[in-house]
This record gives C-alpha cells, structure tokens and sequence, in this order.
C-alpha cells in the first residue's frame, strides 16, 4: 500500500465515522502539499479501500448527494498499526518531496537573475507558510492535541530547515 493510502487510513481512523469529503478537508487544510486532497484522488481511492476490506461505509442519512460514512475494520485497523510501527521504508523513501530541492538540481537552465529570483521566492513562500503554523495548538483534551503539536513543531522546524539551506544556496550563487 502506498504512504496516501496509510494517510486516508489513519484520517479515518481519527475522524470515524466520516465523508470522504471530510478525509479530503483534512488534506485541502494541511500545511503540506505532498498529497493532493483533489476529489480525483481521495474517493476512488477511498472506494479501493473498501473494496479491500480495509474500510467499510454506510449511507450518509439525510444526505442529498449520497454521501457515505467511512469507518475502519478490523482489517484497515490492523493495517494503520502495522504501517505505524518499525520498521520505517529505508534511505530515501524517508526523505520528504520538496519541490525547491528538486527544481535547484535542474537551475543550471535559468540566468543568473532567474535562479536568485527563484530562491528569494521561494524563502518568501516559506515565510509565508510559518505565519500559518500554529506555534501551539490551542488547549485540547486527549492525547490528540499532544500529537498535533508534534506534527505542527516538526512543520515549524522543518521550514526553517529548509530557510537555512535556501540561505545557504543563495550565498553560493552570490559567490
């Protein structure tokens, strides 16, 4: 199965019963960009998974476009804690798509001017993005509102990662 498919797993997990719209919502809200939250991606995938066992769904009632509410089964619950646990994928299965990264390998194709301009858009794009980060999640009860704020420090940290390493590209350009 594939890292989204987990992702969808561990949404309905947390958020059952619920809409495939709802696991899409949490998508369209998140601060990363690495899966898309298109309507395209989530509910055919969403009916794959229920097809395999791993979520089983009921009518919506009282819902005009029939919409459905998801839930786990044994099967998709046994699935989530199995991806949860070690072992992790190795090397670079580990390493986070960053878009940035990727187009700098490929600069040598822009002007000098370009590849200044495409950095300085870039930390502007990052700093940006910090503003939206909350520096911590509003008190909640439960241990979720402990593992938001995990997800959202590691968010924090890893923006400023990557501001420090722009930083350090734009100097080496400059050079």
């Amino acid at each position: 199965m594939s890292e989204l498919e987990h992702v969808v797993l561990g949404v309905v997990w947390r958020e059952q019963p619920c809409t495939a719209y709802a696991v899409r919502k949490v998508f369209l809200c998140s601060p990363s960009s690495h899966w898309s939250g298109s309507a395209g991606a989530i509910y055919p995938l969403m009916k794959r998974l229920e097809r395999a066992g791993l979520l089983r769904s009921n009518p919506y009632r009282g819902d005009k476009r029939r919409s459905r509410l998801y839930r786990l089964t044994p099967n998709g619950r046994k699935r989530l804690r199995n991806w949860l646990r070690p072992p992790l994928p190795p090397g670079p299965a580990l390493m986070n798509i960053d878009p940035v990264r990727v187009r700098v390998s490929f600069f040598g194709a822009l002007t000098h001017r370009e590849r200044l301009t495409a950095v300085r858009e870039a930390q502007a794009s990052l700093r940006e993005q910090l503003r939206h980060i909350p520096a911590k999640i509003p008190a909640q009860n439960g241990e979720d509102a402990l593992y938001d704020d995990l997800v959202n420090r590691g968010a924090l940290l890893s923006i400023r990662a990557q501001l420090a390493w722009l930083k350090e590209v734009e100097k080496t350009l400059q050079a």
